[in-house]
């Protein structure tokens, strides 16, 4: 393939592919604890020079997360907790533990303090149970229930930079199985929330910015086309 024309269709396809990613996160910009993707633009024009037999462009495409934490927003709702600092809450899925930031829990089945999903938030012991009236949990996490102290929520921190992978619905879980978590240090702020990390007007800079890069890989890929189409035209006549 020529490799001009070669470079503007792997251009037209990380340009979707950045859009899509964009636009993914400003539809989570209102979800608790959501964090933002990022698509490293620079690698996937990395071997543009070296075609192989793979997709070009999603060959060597490589995402992030920014973990960097979102602003705290005052919710009221006693079954609402952020925290203030490095970490993550433990849940307990059917596929094991998983860890978020999102904390936006509820009281479910048998009082069990759940996420949004239904999953059981775990404390140091175990799942919560707050079956009672007035429920309390302080800075270090512990929960009290009508004066009693019921649990402690465990709260874990992994090595930056974080290797993580995400799995929908707020959560994550080690890119390494022998990951090991360690306690974390953060403050536990009952009736919060951590808002998302998504700046809106720079996800829509990035939106237009990757438009317009799309429209110029497809204008570039026309150009192409049609020199090529004229070579073979001028060709026949010879």
């Amino acid at each position: 393939m020529n490799s001009g024309m070669y470079a503007a269709l792997s251009g037209n396809l990380t340009a979707v592919r950045r859009l899509e990613v964009v636009s993914n996160n400003l539809a989570n910009a209102s979800t608790p604890g959501f964090k933002a993707d990022q698509l490293q633009f620079e690698s996937v024009l990395a071997n543009v020079k070296k075609p192989t037999s793979q997709d070009p462009a999603l060959a060597n495409e490589r995402f992030y997360t920014d973990f960097t934490p979102g602003p705290l927003q005052k919710s009221d709702n006693v079954f609402d907790v952020a925290l203030e600092g490095d970490g993550f809450f433990v849940v307990n899925t059917p596929d094991g533990p998983a860890y978020t930031r999102q904390g936006n829990f509820h009281r479910g089945a048998g009082g069990k303090l759940v996420t949004a999903e239904g999953y059981e938030v775990q404390g140091q012991g175990g799942s919560i149970t707050v079956s009672g009236k007035q429920v309390m949990i302080d800075g270090k996490g512990a929960v009290n229930v009508d004066g009693n102290a019921v649990a402690t929520l465990s709260t874990v921190d992994f090595p930056k930079p974080y290797q993580l992978t995400k799995l929908g619905s707020g959560l994550f879980r080690p890119a390494d199985p022998q990951a090991t978590p360690t306690p974390s240090t953060a403050q536990v702020k009952q009736g919060f929330l951590e808002g998302s990390n998504v700046k809106v007007m720079v996800e829509m800079a990035r939106m237009i910015e990757a438009n317009r890069y799309f429209e110029l890989c497809s204008k570039a890929v026309k150009s192409y086309d049609d020199l090529a189409t004229k070579a073979v035209n001028e060709l026949g006549k010879v």
